[in-house]
């Protein structure tokens, strides 16, 4: 699958609007660059959004201010095509003009999510909370790829644990981009009892019934968070690696992604923190934990399968999809499964033993 067909499938989940989508494929195949056909559409998109504001249409100007902060990380993958001469300036810039929109939705419609501050050692974990219609529930942990955003990628997933009665807290990590000052993290393991204490100070979930979910990297942290306290009960891990080395580390744009997550100035600094991630090291998960493995994996192998299988031993499950990495063309197979998995884990009255 060639990166403009896997990134459609990416942006068109998120919730890029199809027309918009369709003029930023067509453009980028033609004579203009990615960048230019997302700016084209951002300005679109930002202009529908003010016109109702100025007209006085809250709803219209939310969901068009999700629409515009979709087109702005829409903008920030362009390095997927020439990560080589990608500005990192230009990633991070456009990341934050997303942040900026989906705050924007929110002030339209402050029901879409609650931003949060979470207190850790000294740190603050930022994010937000998105509470299920019923009276208490439990609730999930999204965790962020090495290029997504909650605001996007993760708002998109959280629709789906929303449906099924699950509150969603997505939370601005590993990259800890629009914390202040900013402190990228992968130890989500020490976290974890931090995330923990804060959702079961929230009178409308359930304090013991915590479940975690990302896909790719942010798989991995959702490992990782089982492994750090017992009240994460149910994890997803979709396409997660077991570790970052050298092999992985030869693509470019795997390589790009990982310097820009954590802040990384130089090829030096990202093999020494590349070093640092291997799931074999952390403690057994305390909860559940369901591998979503995608056969057509061209980052993470059956060799990763393999470790977090011996790593994990009687707490995975695994289930196998015919997809590409995080399986985004095969969405609609996965997704649901996934998310029905999660509730009936949750839901369950006593914790394996």
């Amino acid at each position: 699958m060639d990166r403009r067909e896997f990134l459609s499938y990416r942006l068109a989940f998120s919730g890029l609007p199809f027309g918009e989508l369709q003029q930023v494929l067509l453009g980028a195949g033609c004579e203009h660059s990615w960048n230019e056909c997302c700016r084209y559409s951002w300005k679109r998109l930002r202009g529908q959004a003010r016109q109702a504001e100025h007209k006085g249409d809250l709803e219209w100007a939310a969901q068009a201010w999700g629409w515009a902060a979709c087109a702005y990380q829409a903008a920030s993958l362009g390095f997927n095509f020439v990560p080589e001469t990608n500005n990192r300036n230009w990633v991070v810039r456009t990341r934050h003009l997303a942040h900026f929109c989906y705050l924007r939705a929110l002030r339209s419609d402050p029901s879409l999510a609650r931003p949060v501050r979470i207190p850790s050692d000294g740190l603050v974990i930022t994010g937000y909370l998105r509470p299920a219609n019923n009276r208490r529930s439990p609730a999930v942990v999204l965790f962020n790829g090495l290029d997504s955003l909650c605001e996007v990628e993760m708002h998109a997933f959280g629709n789906w644990l929303l449906s099924r009665g699950l509150s969603v807290l997505s939370l601005d990590l590993p990259a800890g981009l629009f914390s202040r000052p900013r402190y990228p993290q992968f130890a989500i393991e020490e976290l974890a009892p931090a995330i923990a204490d804060w959702i079961g100070g929230q009178p409308n979930l359930v304090p013991d019934r915590i479940g975690a979910f990302g896909v790719s990297f942010g798989g991995h942290l959702a490992a990782r968070a089982l492994s750090g306290d017992a009240r994460f009960r149910a994890g997803v891990a979709v396409s997660p690696p077991a570790w970052i080395g050298v092999k992985e580390l030869k693509q470019i744009r795997l390589r790009f992604m990982f310097a820009l997550a954590f802040n990384l100035q130089s090829d030096e600094e990202v093999y020494a923190m590349a070093d640092q991630i291997q799931i074999a090291r952390m403690s057994p998960p305390r909860g559940k934990l369901l591998y979503c493995n995608m056969e057509n994996d061209e980052l993470f192998g059956a060799e990763h399968v393999a470790a977090f299988i011996a790593w994990a031993n009687s707490r995975i499950e695994l289930r196998k999809y015919s997809g590409e990495h995080v399986g985004t063309s095969c969405i609609h197979t996965w997704l649901p499964e996934a998310c029905g998995w999660l509730r009936s884990e949750l839901s369950a009255k006593e914790v394996a033993v």
